[in-house]
């Protein structure tokens, strides 16, 4: 179990330093908030865009992840999009296996709900915050809660079971993910129940406007492509991008390169279709 231990926190540590490849936007203010107990940060810009609010959930394979390793990209997606973020730093497994991390959301958009009810909230995840944005939805429609106005996927991790075929066909593409380490997280989150917690096992009822964002060298894309296909069924303002030649959350790796900024422009344009 030791050795367990010792290469998670390698791992976090490591995940946690990509939060250093580049600086945080300075226009931006960060300030800490426990809400329902869970620790989040707000990124208000100097310029906001009023009614207007998104809750980010962060990648990191659902064991990963903090304010430490997104504060410099999640600074520069306020900045772009003119709007406060709550980053919300839910919990992580082994530790607090699902549905942990489900409930922390839960909570959290609940309190939001109730402090303001006119606000326009809206759902960014990227990788596993992708999969868990889908779980908090399914979660959401079935307590019968009102949804947030849109979600944006960013290189979404819906399928823990890693059987799709682009795990095989991208498979030399993708610098960033192997199948192994997505197994290996996957099952300390599910923790055993797999079924309940794997998002693409999930039947939706209904599901906000959805925009999801994917890299063409992921072995991740199916995830995204099988996905949108299951939600456009369901929800007409549904929509899906690709990115050529970028890898998983490209974004985090490089917020300034053509692809990087072409993504802001798309998802600002979404947000003003749909959330207004």
């Amino acid at each position: 179990m030791d050795s367990i231990a010792n290469k998670i926190n390698a791992d976090r540590a490591f995940f946690n330093d990509l939060g250093t490849i580049y600086p945080a936007d300075k226009r931006v203010g960060i300030t800490q908030e426990h809400i329902a107990g869970v620790s989040c940060y707000w990124f208000t810009p100097s310029q906001v865009e009023e009614e207007r609010l998104i809750v980010y959930l962060h990648g990191g394979s659902f064991g990963l992840g903090s304010i430490q390793s997104h504060r410099a990209m999640v600074s520069h997606l306020a900045s772009a999009l003119t709007s406060k973020i709550l980053f919300v730093e839910y919990s992580l497994a082994p530790e607090k296996p699902f549905p942990n991390a489900v409930n922390d959301v839960f909570s959290v958009y609940q309190q939001l709900i109730l402090r303001s009810p006119k606000e326009k909230i809206s759902l960014i995840g990227d990788s596993a915050g992708g999969g868990l944005a889908a779980s908090f939805i399914h979660k959401a429609a079935s307590e019968q809660i009102a949804l947030p106005s849109c979600v944006v996927l960013i290189s979404p991790w819906i399928n823990l079971y890693c059987d799709t075929g682009s795990h095989i066909t991208r498979k030399d593409m993708d610098k960033v993910l192997t199948k192994e380490l997505l197994l290996e997280y996957a099952g300390y989150y599910a923790n055993g129940n797999w079924e309940e917690a794997d998002p693409a096992r999930l039947n939706f009822e209904r599901f906000p406007p959805l925009f999801i964002l994917v890299g063409s060298d992921e072995i991740l894309f199916d995830d995204s492509r099988i996905f949108y296909e299951k939600i456009r069924i369901l929800q007409a303002n549904c929509e899906m991008r690709e990115y050529t030649n970028q890898g998983h959350v490209w974004l985090l790796a490089d917020i300034d390169s053509a692809s990087s900024k072409e993504a802001l422009i798309h998802i600002d344009a979404f947000l003003r279709r749909t959330a207004g």
